[in-house]
């Protein structure tokens, strides 16, 4: 309500101010309160006790005075017994009766009421009314003496009530004193690991990671500080891994670089020497009658310029691929394989794939296991025969790459427990869609088998599929 008004909660956080000091000040400032309503309560009490009890003792002082005076109606010495009535009342701590006599010099005895301590005046001032007068006509013939007067003396009921509000203060300001004490403790102690954990945050923001806190305070502290913790470690993990994986792309990169450089070495140069070659000879028989030797170079140079070609198209596929999933899954492997076909003719591929009816994302993930698998065949072993299968099965899609390459080093990761870049980025984009990743060696033949089995029909996004990214 206070927010929907446009005002500041006055028990809110203040800039710059910590947890500790919010509650702190919130709890003394309801402390405060209660102590200022306690005061007014104690107030409204007191006076109503001091209008209270002092009206009372006026009311049985008139009653006195009226019977007494009925019987001393009657007495020889009227006068003496009024004064003596008077007398009857000295030290009486609420009434002060006072005799005012008759006549052209009348005199005013009065009674003397009971001695009060040191009373504060403004507290008097709060506390007491104006007094009450009662005036009691004397009856019959004593009227010639003159009359009683009774007026309400308040300064020893408030004198009751300044020592009992004294009390209440010093019992009040103990309370709150003891209160506000072991809050401030408990609050501090409460919130101790907060200062540390504020800290820690800034360290973890700047990329420390080996950066933990004490999990003590109470339980949701704990907890915290726990997960928190928890949340390093993690990142930590993370920083790790991703390091790693820098690193073994660096290694790729180069690997590939090296790969590219041999083929160029092996592959074209020597067929450019060819070219130059034949070139030069073909000009110095071109005076010659002999035109077959001429055609039989031209010949020559087609056949390198072809070699040449094929091996260039190879390359040029291996640093920009090109993925045609807009034709259907079953195109873009066929595409896959006639690439490597070109590359290596030796090699043997058996494909099945069937229609899946998934969504782009899953069949460029599809794609990419089997492009990764396949990659991994001809870098890491010689193989013959490749076994391409991509079935539907009842929870989803199987993915089957199988070749007779050799099957993996000594020392290798069947499982799919690490690997390389390839392999590692292969694994992510699979548990992402929350499918799952076999690598294992295959004995008859020797080889290895990638088998991933993946949901159909349920997205993800971790994956972006706009984007498929060569992974080597």
């Amino acid at each position: 309500m206070i927010e929907r008004l446009g005002l500041k909660s006055p028990f809110g956080p203040r800039k710059s101010e910590s947890l500790s000091a919010t509650l702190i000040r919130n709890i003394s400032s309801v402390l405060a309160l209660t102590l200022v309503f306690i005061l007014l309560l104690t107030y409204w009490q007191s006076a109503t006790k001091v209008e209270t009890e002092v009206g009372s003792a006026l009311a049985i002082a008139e009653k006195t005075v009226r019977k007494v005076v009925q019987e001393i109606a009657h007495d020889d010495d009227p006068r003496l017994q009024l004064v003596r009535l008077v007398r009857v009342f000295d030290g009486n701590r609420h009434v002060k009766v006072t005799f005012a006599e008759a006549g052209p010099s009348p005199q005013r005895i009065s009674s003397f009421v009971a001695p009060v301590e040191e009373l504060p005046n403004w507290f008097y001032a709060i506390m007491a009314g104006v007094p009450d007068v009662v005036r009691v006509e004397l009856p019959g013939d004593l009227a010639r003496f003159g009359a009683m007067e009774l007026k309400a003396d308040q300064r020893s009921e408030v004198e009751e009530v300044w020592e009992d509000f004294l009390l209440r203060l010093a019992i009040l300001s103990v309370f709150c004193a003891l209160v506000a004490t072991l809050v401030y403790v408990t609050v501090g102690r409460a919130l101790a690991p907060l200062p540390n954990l504020s800290t820690a945050f800034e360290r973890l923001g700047g990329g420390d990671y080996d950066v933990r806190v004490a999990e003590t305070g109470p339980t949701e502290l704990v907890r915290l500080c726990s997960g928190f913790n928890e949340m390093a470690t993690r990142l930590g993990d993370m920083e790790t891994a991703n390091r790693r994986l820098n690193d073994q792309l660096a290694t790729v990169q180069e690997e590939e670089r090296a790969d590219l450089a041999r083929d160029l070495h092996d592959e074209v140069s020597p067929f450019l020497f060819s070219v130059e070659v034949d070139a030069s000879t073909i000009r110095n028989m071109s005076q010659a009658p002999d035109r077959k030797a001429v055609l039989e170079r031209a010949d020559a140079i087609r056949v390198a310029i072809a070699h040449m070609n094929k091996h260039v198209r190879s390359i040029l596929g291996r640093l920009r691929p090109t993925v045609h999933l807009e034709f259907g899954l079953a195109s873009a492997i066929e595409t896959l394989v006639d690439s490597w076909k070109l590359r290596d003719p030796k090699v043997t591929f058996n494909v099945e794939v069937d229609d899946l009816g998934g969504t782009a994302k899953e069949d460029a993930v599809i794609h990419g296991i089997v492009r990764e698998a396949v990659s991994n065949a001809f870098k890491h072993g010689r193989p013959t025969r490749i076994d391409v299968a991509v079935t539907s099965e009842a929870d989803g899609a199987r993915v089957v790459v199988k070749d007779d390459g050799g099957g993996l080093a000594p020392g290798g990761t069947p499982g799919g427990t690490g690997g390389g870049f390839g392999l590692i980025a292969m694994r992510e984009r699979v548990t992402a869609l929350g499918g799952t990743v076999e690598i294992r060696n295959s004995e008859t033949p020797a080889g290895v088998t990638v088998d991933v089995r993946l949901p159909i029909g349920e997205t993800s996004a971790a994956f972006d599929g706009s984007a498929d990214p060569e992974v080597g």
